[in-house]
């Protein structure tokens, strides 16, 4: 069974991400992946602040939580963003989980599932990308899944548009799993 890793985007009390995750994960149940969540709110990982930088070969993280943040991704088959966007990128506590971890991102497959009022995460998309597949060398699905507010999603992170949800985040979660 395929395991994958879906993290959250947002810490916020109520954010549209505690309704889209599991929308995410009743998906990928459903294409029979073994599915973990890592909830950066209760992960609560420390803003990035070593002396060494996760891509140096002698990077090795002491902070419980992030050896812990470590070992979710380097387990994962693949790993599942959903990622709200924050002022035309990928949430702050997000980045940071990004920023904490170098090669264990090295040939992971990614997909990249967000939303948001203009662009449908899209700018968040590009900021992701150019972190994980040109930086960090994952290998970042070509099938993002950009979900609007008041098409795809009501404002509260429900689905408005099953079938469109379901096309949508199908195809990038297809995409992983193909690759994982």
């Amino acid at each position: 069974m395929t395991k994958i890793l879906v993290v959250t985007g947002s810490v916020r009390p109520g954010s549209a991400n505690e309704k889209v995750v599991p929308v995410v994960v009743d998906m990928l149940t459903a294409r029979n992946a073994e599915v973990t969540v890592a909830d950066l709110k209760e992960l609560n990982l420390p803003f990035f602040d070593d002396p060494i930088p996760p891509s140096a070969p002698e990077f090795a993280p002491t902070d419980e939580r992030v050896v812990k943040w470590t070992g979710m991704v380097a387990d994962a088959d693949g790993v599942v963003l959903v990622t709200p966007e924050y002022n035309h990128t990928m949430s702050p506590v997000q980045l940071n989980a990004v920023d904490w971890i170098g090669k264990e991102w090295q040939d992971k497959p990614v997909a990249l599932v967000g939303y948001g009022w203009r662009s449908g995460a899209s700018q968040a998309h590009a900021t992701a990308r150019e972190a994980l597949a040109v930086n960090l060398k994952a290998k970042v699905g070509d099938d993002q899944a950009n979900l609007f507010f008041m098409k795809e999603l009501n404002p509260d992170g429900s689905v408005a548009d099953q079938a469109a949800v379901e096309k949508k985040v199908g195809a990038a979660l297809d995409e992983l799993l193909a690759h994982s």
